[in-house]
């Protein structure tokens, strides 16, 4: 639907018209002019001023709106330069010939929303609606939740729930790109619509403009604290507390000291003393088979804290676990510092838990920690088959444009997560019913299967699940793209070839794992499915590719 057709029509209309203006006597040249400048000051002017990287997360041609008005004029100016010239050129006068060289003119318009409509029409497609509101759905009923989020997507359609359709009202949305600025951190310290002011003890000057935009990170000065404590130990607890390292005194004696000496954080791991009887009253997973006693918070490879840092910290120190503190699953691991260590999903979300749930290994991703649960099923459950809304997404013909489409990955790839965990937790009856859902929700006809979309792990869960038909079918999907794009991948060129070859390795991991699945379905399938793997490695081989061991 987004392959549109214009023939150059409107370019073309529009140069006859750029033309015509420019050389019709001195009246014409001025008038010219007022359009040029119109469409260079709002076109290439901008395009120069704004200097944009490359690699913009979205289309950015709205900035450039005014250019096309201005093209848009010259367009209509095309129609009376096309009636002047036969006029001129043909000796045709008269309303009637004006009349119809406007309307054939007209079906420049009409092509144009012809090939456009298709893929701009959004009639039946609540996604972006619905999927926000799964967002505000998965946080705790009680205790007015937080959730951090961070970009577009996950933050202005909940703010659009909240404040048009009333929706998790005692929900508290923070966005953590403007908790880096003060006014922001403002509107954070007081109540909106049902939630109250989030725990901020901060006075206004030391988060106003210029103040602890950031505080550097020194870990070589936590022997010296340690001495302090030692050598004097009143003298040090005067000045900096009980706990040398107690996030909330760090926060509040260094972070905050007037003393510019001090303006520092001493240490790389900081803790939050844990009140264990809030703990069990809050409605979070226990995670592990017993409430730690401190929660451990690294700072490792943190060079200093921003604001926005500084603030997630004060709230994990002053909420004691009353208000349930989320971050959407989709921020990005370098905006939350290490609390990734400490996420038990709940959906679209992961609760910040004092029980550490994962580790970070030298390259900073995050590993799970055998023998703790990293994902509540139960309210992840609940979540996904009575609390979520899918957007429509079953319709249909419904159109998908590359951004929808990963929201709709996001859901399918959860959907696959849980329906895993629950197999992995000997409920089967709850992973079936998770897959179906997600097959009735979530469609191939309009969401195809890939492996960035969870589908490996919705063919696994059926798989295991005894539902060889289904599985079959998404593998047969899977292998089919994933061949396609190694045949594409091994036709390029030798320097594209060499730039790909990541790429080619991940289709044909993903080859290996379906590979997997299909021997739970058809033993004599995945025996032929073997021997081509065995072909592409040997084409991939062949072509000079690093070939990765098939165990």
């Amino acid at each position: 639907k987004g392959h549109n057709v214009f023939y150059c029509l409107p370019l073309l209309l529009g140069l006859i018209g750029l033309f015509w203006q420019a050389w019709r006597g001195r009246r014409g040249i001025r008038q010219f002019w007022v359009v040029f400048f119109l469409f260079f000051m709002t076109g290439l002017a901008i395009v120069i001023y704004l200097n944009q990287t490359p690699q913009q997360p979205r289309e950015r041609d709205y900035a450039y709106a005014g250019s096309f008005y201005a093209y848009a004029i010259w367009c209509g100016i095309g129609v009376a330069a096309i009636i002047d010239l036969v006029r001129k050129y043909l000796k045709l006068h008269g309303a009637v010939v004006a009349a119809v060289i406007g309307a054939a003119c007209l079906l420049v318009p009409i092509q144009m929303a012809s090939q456009t409509w298709d893929d701009h029409d959004r009639s039946g497609r609540y996604t972006c609606r619905d999927f926000g509101q799964n967002y505000l759905m998965t946080l705790q009923d009680e205790g007015n939740p937080i959730i951090f989020t961070n970009g577009d997507n996950d933050t202005f359609p909940l703010w659009y729930s909240q404040d048009v359709e009333g929706i998790r009202t005692d929900a508290r949305v923070c966005n953590l790109s403007y908790l880096q600025t003060d006014w922001y951190i403002d509107q954070m310290k007081r109540p909106a619509y049902d939630s109250p002011s989030l725990p901020i003890t901060w006075p206004r000057l030391d988060f106003c403009s210029g103040t602890n935009e950031y505080v550097e990170v020194e870990p070589s000065l936590k022997g010296q604290v340690l001495d302090l404590y030692k050598e004097n130990p009143e003298a040090a607890k005067r000045e900096f507390g009980d706990e040398p390292f107690e996030l909330k005194n760090i926060l509040q004696y260094w972070v905050r000291a007037k003393d510019p000496d001090y303006h520092v954080i001493p240490t790389d791991t900081v803790f939050v003393t844990i009140d264990k009887e809030a703990v069990r009253k809050s409605g979070m997973l226990m995670a592990a088979d017993s409430i730690p006693d401190k929660m451990v918070i690294s700072l490792a490879g943190k060079r200093a804290l921003y604001k926005g840092d500084l603030m997630m910290l004060e709230l994990i120190s002053q909420a004691n676990w009353v208000r349930p503190i989320y971050v959407a699953t989709t921020v990005g691991q370098d905006n939350y510092m290490n609390l990734g260590e400490n996420f038990v999903q709940e959906g679209l979300a992961n609760r910040i838990t004092p029980f550490s749930t994962y580790y970070t290994d030298r390259e900073g991703n995050l590993i799970p920690n055998e023998g703790v649960k990293q994902l509540d099923t139960e309210k992840t459950f609940n979540n996904v088959m009575n609390r979520y809304k899918y957007g429509g997404l079953s319709e249909p013909g419904l159109y998908i444009d590359e951004t929808v489409m990963r929201m709709c990955y996001t859901h399918r790839n959860l959907l696959g997560t849980l329906a895993m965990n629950l197999i992995a937790e000997d409920k089967k009856d709850k992973a079936l019913q998770v897959v179906q859902k997600c097959e009735k929700e979530i469609p191939d006809y309009n969401v195809p299967h890939n492996y960035r979309s969870g589908s490996l792990d919705i063919a696994q869960a059926f798989a295991l699940l005894g539902k060889k038909a289904e599985a079959g079918k998404i593998v047969e999907e899977l292998w089919k793209n994933s061949t396609q794009y190694l045949k594409y991948y091994m036709s390029l060129r030798d320097s594209r070839f060499s730039a790909s070859q990541a790429d080619c390795l991940r289709q044909l991991w993903v080859m290996q794992r379906l590979i997997q699945v299909e021997e739970k379905v058809d033993a004599k399938r995945a025996d032929k499915m073997t021997s081509e793997l065995e072909q592409y490695y040997q084409w991939y081989h062949s072509r000079g590719g690093q070939l990765p061991s098939l165990q």
